[in-house]
């Protein structure tokens, strides 16, 4: 793990003082002085510069960059996009339609460069081939995750201390699994984000923006894909998926209830599991962002397990277990009285007229 981990400092070392050194304001902080929203330069620059810093010093690591060289530099090229798009989102909001448009097309870009599911292992061992749904399932993923990390960015820290766990143990997932680039190349956006979090802990001085949220999510979402391939080239996809739960459990819960409750669901709200924390916990700054860290912890430990235990029944004793916490922490955040007394479900059980379709609330 050393190469991982000098691959991890270098990203370090060129993301913590680049991070210091933004001086260009775009919109105003929640305590309304103007300050950066472009985390994601610095993280982007520490995530490309690592590898190759590390292969200045290391034949091995030289191999490694050199052998997956196209594929790295696709995903640099296909994450800098999302990433500009969002630095753009930074300065000046763009409609729902185009981000949207520009993330499918750049995860597109991306399966066609190599990165593809082709098959799914499930909990317990036996594969799934996903043929023609390949492309679909694929994109989707990327998609899905990209989102879902930029939803989780609510408060100071929270999306870029959640990737960095998430990245150091998809690392250790990878370089267990025999695949030594990407697990330097997970080391790098852990480290890029280690780099920036100095800065947007407690009162933040930088903020990670769309910019650095998209990035990180559209680069977990494509590392995840490559990252968790077995011997045999299947990929056990809910590995990344149960490191991945809080992200894209906040997603799918937000969807549905702005669905049930007749809103658009591309449309923001504050009602994400932080804010719920916030509200229902009583808990402020720092403690809402260690609160989620410590879930996270929680969803990053059964992945570790859930790999440990691959092939196994222990895999899928460990799925179970996740599906049943998540199903836990959404009634405990008060969710299912929500989606219950919400608008179409109150219709549904003839207690409301139904919401006029195209009602953004």
């Amino acid at each position: 793990m050393w190469l991982e981990l000098g691959t991890a400092l270098a990203a370090f070392a060129v993301a913590l003082p680049l991070t210091g050194a933004l001086r260009l304001p775009t919109k105003r902080g929640r305590r309304g002085e103007v300050m950066p929203r472009i985390g994601g330069i610095s993280i982007l620059a520490g995530f490309l510069a690592a590898p190759f810093i590390m292969a200045a010093f290391s034949d091995q690591a030289r191999e490694f960059v050199s052998e997956d060289r196209r594929q790295f530099l696709m995903l640099g090229v296909c994450g800098g996009i999302v990433c500009a798009m969002g630095a753009r989102d930074d300065f000046r909001d763009l409609d729902w339609r185009f981000k949207l448009g520009t993330h499918v097309l750049a995860a597109l870009a991306l399966y066609l460069s190599g990165f593809h599911v082709e098959k799914m292992t499930l909990p317990g061992g036996e594969a799934v081939s996903l043929g023609l749904l390949d492309p679909a399932v694929t994109v989707a993923w990327i998609v899905l995750v990209t989102n879902a990390v930029n939803l989780v960015d609510g408060r100071d820290g929270v999306a870029a201390g959640m990737a960095a766990m998430v990245s150091a143990t998809m690392s250790y997932i990878a370089w267990d699994l025999g695949h030594d680039l990407i697990a330097m190349l997970f080391a790098a956006l852990c480290g890029a984000c280690l780099g920036f979090l100095p800065f947007n802990l407690g009162r933040a001085r930088r903020f990670l923006g769309d910019s650095g949220a998209y990035f990180l999510g559209f680069t977990l979402a494509g590392l995840s894909v490559a990252g968790s391939l077995d011997e045999t080239g299947r990929v056990p996809l809910y590995i990344p998926l149960v490191a991945l739960g809080l992200p894209v459990l906040d997603t799918a819960v937000a969807f549905l209830r702005r669905f049930l409750d007749g809103r658009h669901p591309m449309h923001a709200d504050f009602d994400h599991f932080h804010d719920r924390i916030e509200r229902l916990l009583g808990f402020t700054g720092l403690r809402v962002t260690l609160a989620v860290y410590a879930l996270t912890a929680v969803f990053c430990g059964a992945a570790l397990l859930a790999h440990t235990w691959y092939k196994s029944v222990g895999s899928a004793v460990v799925s179970a277990a996740v599906l049943a916490f998540g199903i836990g922490l959404v009634l405990a955040l008060g969710y299912g009285r929500t989606m219950w007394n919400s608008a179409r479900m109150l219709a549904w059980r003839g207690r409301a007229p139904a919401p006029r379709e195209g009602n953004t609330g």
